[in-house]
């Protein structure tokens, strides 16, 4: 199968996910005058806000979901399908920067995310492949992290291998394994959880901004409908500092880029991190050969942070992909002439402490967000935002990711 990696309505690369689950049409909406009461508006729908729409569905709630273009367009449906317990860091560097307890829950709470995912995967009728993942260390720094993962993690008793030289006869210094980690579609499986939800979804309608009413509930107001909300909950991560001023110091647009070939014999089996994630890459079966697969690798970023950090276009870039097929060449060389069939660019949100985000807007408390997940959406998404409406609707705890901590920093 050929096909074009670029969307013909835009400069927009189209990911590999969001082609094979189908292009949107071409044929957008037009902007209309209505107006929609709901007990809570979800404001983008992502993997995120499509898991609160479900949860809140769940709990009986009337759910409205605003979409400034369709579910999966966005960061969702444009990584690498990766359902990996962990966070960015590694386990001992999260000891080092959370402190011990907290990256427990952390860790804790991402396999709960996963076993979450592939439960509602299962339910849902998206395919997944339980295959494991490998941590790789490339440098010394980070074989040294991963020994010291290796003994942390044994202690607190979470599930892994570990190989202290050379794991995959391909030159890496060091791995951890973790078996239990899945692949999965991610367009496809937001897709899917939108559409399970059974809340009304209003694409390509981007939100302008918010009007608290004297009955305390909150207008939202997008380009094609005005919504009236008990309350409302942004998932919209990168972009929420376009939204409002709040963000502008909190969660800040980083850009990611993968390239995916052409079917070729499979050799790696598994999902690959290393340099401290900044490389991640696996093969993508073909579903009527299982024995060919498509080489997925993204990253590189922090080779370009000049032009990969604090934007929101989403076009690839040559240096960037250059550098893609370079660590093919290094590590994987049988796949590094296999030609490329999709480029394409995603947004992330990131914070300055690497964890996400649940509060409310100071000046609209009825306004709510669970946002900045650091390149792990996939990995943490649906239980934050469980979190997020328990504390919303319910007074829970939010933990670490309570927004306040941001006010404690240095």
């Amino acid at each position: 199968m050929t096909i074009s990696p670029f969307d013909i309505r835009s400069t927009r690369s189209i990911s590999y996910w969001q082609h094979t689950a189908g292009l949107p049409s071409a044929t957008l909406p037009q902007p209309t005058d209505s107006v929609i009461e709901a007990d809570l508006c979800v404001v983008g729908g992502g993997v995120t806000g499509s898991g609160a729409a479900y949860f809140a569905a769940q709990q009986g709630m009337d759910v409205v979901v605003l979409e400034g273009r369709e579910p999966a367009l966005g960061a969702s449906g444009r990584n690498a399908g990766m359902v990996l317990s962990g966070v960015a860091d590694s386990y001992a560097e999260a000891v080092r920067l959370y402190g011990r307890e907290a990256a427990r829950e952390l860790w804790q709470l991402s396999i709960d995310n996963r076993e979450t995912m592939l439960a509602l995967a299962t339910e849902l009728g998206v395919d997944y492949d339980r295959c494991g993942s490998w941590l790789l260390a490339d440098n010394d720094r980070e074989a040294t992290q991963l020994a010291e993962s290796h003994r942390l993690l044994t202690e607190d008793g979470f599930p892994h291998e570990y190989v202290d030289a050379n794991p995959l006869g391909r030159g890496f210094l060091a791995g951890l394994y973790r078996p239990d980690d899945a692949v999965i579609h991610p367009a496809r499986l937001v897709r899917a959880l939108s559409a399970a939800a059974q809340a009304t979804v209003i694409s390509a309608s981007p939100v302008t901004g918010f009007v608290e009413r004297p009955d305390g509930r909150v207008e939202v107001v997008s380009e094609r409908v005005r919504v009236i909300a008990r309350r409302v909950l942004l998932n919209t991560n990168a972009y929420s500092r376009l939204l409002d001023p709040y963000f502008e110091d909190k969660v800040f647009a980083y850009r990611g880029q993968i390239q995916v070939s052409e079917p070729t014999t499979m050799i790696f089996h598994q999902a690959g991190y290393s340099h401290f994630g900044y490389w991640y890459f696996r093969q993508i079966p073909e579903a009527d050969n299982p024995g060919m697969g498509r080489w997925l690798i993204g990253g590189a970023r922090h080779h370009h942070f000049a032009t990969e950090n604090h934007t929101f276009e989403e076009t690839p870039t040559d240096p960037v992909q250059e550098d893609l097929r370079a660590y093919t060449v290094r590590y994987f060389p049988e796949l590094a002439d296999v030609p490329i069939s999709h480029r394409w660019a995603g947004i992330m949100g990131f914070t300055a402490d690497g964890l996400p985000l649940i509060g409310a807007l100071p000046h609209l408390p009825a306004v709510s967000f669970c946002v900045g997940f650091n390149g792990h959406g996939m990995g943490l998404g649906l239980m934050v935002t469980r979190r997020a409406l328990d504390w919303m609707c319910k007074g829970a705890a939010r933990g670490v990711f309570a927004v306040e901590r941001l006010g404690k920093r240095d």
